[in-house]
């Protein structure tokens, strides 16, 4: 069991770098094309409107391929469309290679997170969305600040051949390692998506696209935001995205452990509460002095408490809608897989207009937590904290 979710792991650090690498290099994509940094940020939000639309949609209509299959041409994809990046002439062929990637990442993440539970035992499958999801946060330790790093040094089309390797050799590796594996859909697409008819797979949908939003409103100009906080060059921000990625890891593994033993809602609520005053963080820090070793110490703190709640809040959620929804998982978990990148899109378009009308102080400020009303499965009538922007 262990060697194949692992197998999984793998192809999602190489999605997972792909996806989020652009961030790092977002200001140098910019300059090369001669565009806006803001206009850059299209570069998230086309990717992440793409996934969120293709996802479910892709999702069931491959429903009767089998899933190692399945998963192999998902990554195949992604790695031509990264050789694609890498060559684009301008600015609108990169968005068409975006868009490709989209489609190759919405297959793959909601159909690994379907196989890795079906390789544990119901006891256990906290832990298996856990280590699945593990290589997102790898791919933050690792993938983004190496690919930050070289193609700071090495141009940023370097940054997306490396992804291509990545892609292609995570192909191989679940094409050899991960068994044969049925398709498990059943009926047409109509019949797939009856989970929306749940207020509690809506109500979760609508949780998961509110709390990307609030950090993706940071993320996805991450890289401007750290150099205007520590004044730190290229290899200092690529060291701080290191430290985001690695906090990341118990993040993760700490959700998982959560969710088997004692359910949702506290867990759940100090995820959200940590994650606003992580955010908010990077809004108020500006008022002492930029570069100041109070200023980094802050900076890297707030890093550290956004990554741990972030990476918490992917695993406990796919949990929980797997838990709601047993009988359409698959359609649940890719409807939440697009409402991440929906709520991603929205955060770098949001982040955006924040840069167009202000500037790179303001990002953080307006994520805060109120109280909503998702139900969690594992304790009937409690209320968990949903995240929103004002």
């Amino acid at each position: 069991m262990v060697l194949r979710i692992l197998v999984l792991s793998l192809g999602s650090f190489a999605v997972g770098t792909g996806t989020f690498v652009v961030t790092g290099v977002l200001k140098d994509i910019a300059e090369d094309l001669s565009i806006s940094v803001a206009s850059a940020g299209l570069l998230v939000t086309v990717f992440a409107a793409t996934f969120a639309v293709g996802s479910p949609v892709l999702v069931v209509a491959a429903g009767n391929v089998g899933r190692r299959r399945l998963l192999v041409g998902a990554l195949v994809l992604f790695a031509l469309a990264k050789v694609a990046a890498a060559l684009a002439p301008s600015f609108s062929v990169l968005l068409g290679a975006r868009v490709a990637a989209a489609c190759g990442a919405a297959v793959f993440t909601p159909v690994a997170s379907a196989v890795a539970t079906s390789f544990a035992p119901p006891e256990l499958r906290g832990r298996a969305l856990s280590v699945r999801t593990m290589g997102v946060n790898i791919a933050w330790l690792v993938g983004v600040p190496l690919g930050t790093v070289v193609g700071g040094h090495y141009g940023w089309r370097t940054s997306f051949v490396l992804v291509a390797v990545l892609a292609t050799g995570a192909a191989l590796g679940v094409r050899a390692l991960l068994p044969a594996v049925e398709a498990s859909a059943r009926g047409g697409f109509p019949s797939n998506l009856r989970v929306v008819k749940s207020g509690a797979v809506v109500a979760g949908l609508g949780l998961t696209i509110l709390a990307l939003m609030a950090s993706f409103v940071v993320l996805t100009y991450v890289r401007p935001v750290l150099e205007n906080l520590t004044h730190l060059a290229t290899g200092g921000v690529g060291l701080m995205l290191a430290v985001f990625g690695l906090a990341s890891i118990p993040g993760a593994l700490l959700s998982g452990y959560v969710a088997d033993r004692w359910g949702c809602r506290i867990s759940m609520i100090t995820v959200l509460a940590v994650l606003s005053v992580s955010l908010f963080s990077f809004s108020v820090l500006p008022a002492a002095q930029a570069g100041s070793v109070l200023t980094v110490l802050g900076t890297v703190a707030a890093l550290v408490a956004w990554s741990v709640a972030a990476f918490a809040f992917l695993p406990l959620q796919q949990y929980r809608l797997i838990e709601v929804a047993p009988e359409g998982q698959n359609a649940a978990l890719a409807l939440n897989a697009s409402a991440i990148q929906a709520g991603q899109g929205i955060g770098a378009g949001l982040g955006a207009l924040a840069l167009y009308y202000g500037s790179v102080e303001v990002l953080g400020g307006r994520s805060i937590v109120r109280s909503g009303g998702f139900r969690c499965p594992q304790l009937p009538g409690s209320i968990c904290t949903t995240l929103t922007l004002h």
